[in-house]
């Protein structure tokens, strides 16, 4: 029975397109553990940074391979990859002090005093001008 594959992104392979076969698979260990792999490139650095700091080196890992991957008791990063992270917090929460910094700059006319420069829709409002304003007019 010919039919078509069903391929797998976390574990790059091939299979039947069966439910039970789909299940099985999904359900393995394997599959769990590259799954977990790709999601921890999405998970917050610092929190990613505060977890491993408390973690003592691999041995296994840093002669070449550890089986167990991310459930792993003990660190899979380098000294290098440690202060890569940190950096990357650190510049993290400096865009966050930023941002909001600049939110208080959020309307136009707040952050331009000078407001010949804005269009008249955004320009404050002239109460002198408003009352001269004569409403009575006849459209059509």
């Amino acid at each position: 029975m010919g039919g078509k594959s069903y391929y797998c992104d976390y574990c790059c392979c091939f299979m039947k397109n069966d439910l039970n076969v789909r299940k099985l698979h999904n359900n393995g260990i394997a599959h769990t553990i590259a799954r977990a792999n790709y999601m921890r490139k999405f998970d917050d650095p610092k929190k990613t940074l505060q977890s491993e700091r408390l973690k003592k080196p691999c041995k296994r890992f840093l002669s070449g391979y550890c089986k167990f991957e991310l459930y792993c008791n003990y660190c899979h990063y380098s000294e290098k990859e440690l202060l890569e992270l940190q950096k990357i917090v650190i510049n993290q929460k400096k865009s966050a002090v930023r941002k909001k910094k600049n939110k208080a700059k959020k309307w136009p006319w707040k952050s331009h005093p000078q407001t010949g420069l804005l269009p008249p829709s955004v320009q404050p409002m002239n109460l002198a001008k408003l009352k001269e304003t004569n409403f009575d007019l006849n459209w059509g």
